[in-house]
């Protein structure tokens, strides 16, 4: 390739979304990628034939930045049945979406699942969450926003009891959030719950990283290169760990804080690199059946136990699992810790009390620690985001971090990070 205009680093989603924003705009474009495949954190394994996502990961066909640019009809989505069940002192409960299934929300209220208050406050939490994105401007990947309150407060100020906090919020949102203590913004919860409320949580065909390829396939031939490790960036240069210079006139650092922080010259660091990052650790099991009866998602509101939440891909989606067998997997609550025989064990015993004794011989897989999985989305944390794509000129920066922790948030940067090097260069 001749010199580039624009240089990627990271092809991760956020450097995807920007190289093709750039190519469609006609920039000559080369995105380096330290690992041997694109997707950075979104990614899936095989493993004995059944594809193995790494860590507990969900698309949400409602996001606007994914209707923007991914074919979506290409994915082929399968789809959670919206709502979750919810295991508390052994026993199973739905707590079901009551405008999509108001015979099983009504079931939750006459069990006592949902108190008939928090049903209310819930409908009016739906209302409001759906009415600030559609028309008060919400927008958690802003780069500024106004002084922000946590989750827990969000939910206090409304009204919410300390029970359905616990027994649904806490669980259901601590796994889309990586954190039980609900510190995430307030912000960032108000989005995930009016895209939850719009759309559903989705699996393409095959595993995840069907989104990270798909983004891929719409660069040019040999405009990713792979294996390829960075060891510094500076305005208008890109310098390989193997000692070769790569010229440009834009270089773009698409890559997490701690990352990008160890690439840029230090006096263009800003608060941004000091940003905190969450961990998760799942484990995938092989079954010769699904534990669960509908393609749902089962959250874990009791005290004791590694399990977090427990989903099963190939209820949802084809391609995850060989034929006649299920792929089982299960999220550790933060806790847990230990060697793979003993947390499986602990894993397959819980599960065991809620299934019954079959769970006992799943099969071990494999387990996925993502040591840097999302980025803190506590306010304070929120406040770290630069406000700016371009750090100095020809140097920009792009990644979840500088937005929210999701997938909407990493396409969204991405995206305005390209707008940003198309208006400045």
């Amino acid at each position: 390739m001749e010199r580039p205009d624009c240089i990627v680093v990271g092809a991760g989603l956020a450097g995807l979304a920007c190289a093709r924003e750039l190519v469609r705009a006609g920039r000559q474009v080369l995105v380096v990628e330290a690992a041997e495949r694109v997707g950075g954190r979104v990614a899936t394994d095989t493993v004995d034939g059944f594809r193995i996502d790494r860590g507990f990961q969900v698309y949400n066909d409602a996001y606007p930045e994914g209707r923007r640019q991914l074919d979506l009809a290409a994915l082929d989505l399968g789809r959670f049945e919206a709502g979750a069940v919810v295991v508390e002192a052994g026993r199973l409960r739905r707590v079901a979406d009551p405008w999509r299934q108001p015979l099983a929300a009504l079931g939750a209220v006459l069990i006592g699942t949902v108190g008939v208050a928090d049903g209310l406050r819930t409908a009016r939490l739906r209302h409001d969450a759906i009415r600030a994105v559609r028309h008060d401007g919400l927008d958690p990947d802003a780069a500024t926003q106004p002084v922000e309150r946590s989750t827990a407060e969000e939910l206090r100020s409304r009204g919410f009891s300390s029970a359905f906090i616990d027994r649904f919020f806490r669980p259901f949102f601590g796994g889309v959030f990586l954190e039980r203590s609900l510190d995430t913004s307030a912000a960032v919860f108000l989005f995930d719950f009016a895209m939850f409320a719009l759309g559903r949580a989705c699996l393409p065909r095959g595993g995840m990283d069907a989104i990270p390829r798909q983004l891929a396939a719409g660069l040019p031939v040999d405009a990713v290169w792979t294996r390829c490790p960075v060891r510094r960036v500076e305005p208008g240069r890109v310098i390989l760990v193997d000692g070769r210079h790569l010229d440009t006139w834009q270089v773009i650092v698409a890559t997490d804080p701690r990352a990008a922080a160890a690439l840029l010259p230090e006096p263009l660091l800003g608060p941004w690199a000091s940003r905190g990052m969450k961990s998760t650790t799942m484990l995938a099991f092989a079954a010769d059946r699904s534990p669960l009866e509908r393609p749902t998602l089962l959250v874990s509101a009791e005290e004791r136990g590694p399990i977090d939440n427990l989903t099963v891909p190939s209820d949802v989606a084809g391609g995850y699992a060989p034929p006649g067998a299920s792929l089982v997997c299960v999220s550790l609550r933060s806790e847990w810790h230990g060697d793979d025989a003993v947390v499986s064990t602990a894993v397959r015993d819980q599960a065991a009390g809620w299934f019954g004794a079959g769970c006992r011989g799943w099969r071990h897989l494999a387990t996925v620690r993502v040591a840097r999985a999302l980025p803190d989305e506590t306010p304070a944390a929120r406040t770290l985001r630069p406000g700016e794509s371009q750090l100095t000129p020809g140097l920009y920066l792009c990644g979840d971090h500088c937005t929210s922790g999701s997938i909407n948030g990493a396409l969204a940067s991405g995206r305005r990070c390209a707008l940003s090097v198309l208006e400045t260069a």
